[in-house]
């Protein structure tokens, strides 16, 4: 359990660094939100791939690709778009405060789907790191701008959904963490593609062209969270892993975007929220 709750922070830390990367190229980039997440899935993808090819691990298994395909169908590959418009719309430490309410969805998926326990410490803690997100939500000047923090929201639901789909595929599957984070980015970058080429048609390889510059960092970033997170699911409860991964990201999201992005991203009512979210991963982590 050691290492799975170490991968879960690191998880969220590199799940972090892509916020605040992605705040910064949004800044400095004409591309649409689908086609930097199309081109940050796919350089993510490549990057798996590989670490993939040299560790060693034994390819995988038709059934595995089926898997881990459909968990990346549902996230990133559904979920990216509506992630990088909330980023631009309502910052970067504000959604990551506001995903951290995914948790909420895994455990109660994982005990509704994957038999795993109710514990009073853990559902406590799920519902103090909500009630971060919670502040956040209800920020008076967020008021104008609902899409995004719908958009978080919605995002935070499609993780917990992830992370249940493929803590129940990890136990019925021995593929390494790398390959299966491979097929699931690659999933993702096939929707987000053709989702681009709907949209742009003609102008599709230009516009994806345009975008890739500016979100090579956010594909590395990406590239290494979620095989950490898949390992750490692979090696710990739901429960457990989703919490811990989100706190991480929420405090390194908040110190990075202070640093990139001056005062705005510190204000007292964020602060207060991670400090929710901290304590509640706390108790989660210690149940």
């Amino acid at each position: 359990m050691d290492t799975a709750i170490s991968l879960a922070l690191l998880a969220g830390f590199c799940w972090a660094a892509n916020i605040v990367i992605v705040r910064w190229a949004i800044q400095r980039t004409n591309a649409s939100p689908l086609a930097a997440a199309s081109m940050g899935i796919g350089v993510a993808a490549l990057v798996a791939l590989s670490v993939a090819l040299v560790s060693g691990h034994d390819a995988p298994s038709g059934s595995d690709l089926w898997r881990f395909g459909l968990v990346g169908v549902i996230a990133p590959g559904c979920s990216q778009g509506l992630f990088v418009t909330a980023i631009a719309s309502i910052g970067p430490s504000r959604t990551s405060v506001l995903i951290g309410t995914s948790p909420v969805f895994s455990i109660l998926l994982a005990i509704a789907f994957l038999g795993e326990d109710w514990q009073f410490e853990i559902i406590v803690g799920t519902l103090i790191t909500v009630a971060g997100g919670a502040i956040i939500g209800w920020e008076p000047n967020l008021l104008s701008r609902r899409l995004g923090v719908a958009f978080s929201l919605l995002t935070a639901l499609s993780f917990g959904v992830r992370d249940v789909v493929a803590r129940g595929f990890n136990n019925e599957s021995d593929i390494s963490a790398w390959w299966a984070g491979t097929i699931v980015l690659g999933a993702a970058s096939i929707v987000l593609t053709t989702m681009v080429a709907v949209q742009e048609r003609r102008n599709t390889i230009s516009t994806l062209r345009g975008a890739l510059p500016e979100f090579l960092a956010s594909g590395l970033a990406i590239g290494l969270a979620l095989p950490l997170l898949l390992a750490a699911l692979d090696r710990g409860r739901v429960g457990i892993v989703a919490p811990l991964s989100l706190a991480s990201q929420n405090v390194s999201v908040v110190a990075m975007g202070a640093v990139v992005f001056g005062a705005n991203e510190r204000t007292p009512r964020i602060l207060l929220a991670i400090m929710l979210v901290v304590a509640g991963a706390t108790l989660v982590s210690i149940a």
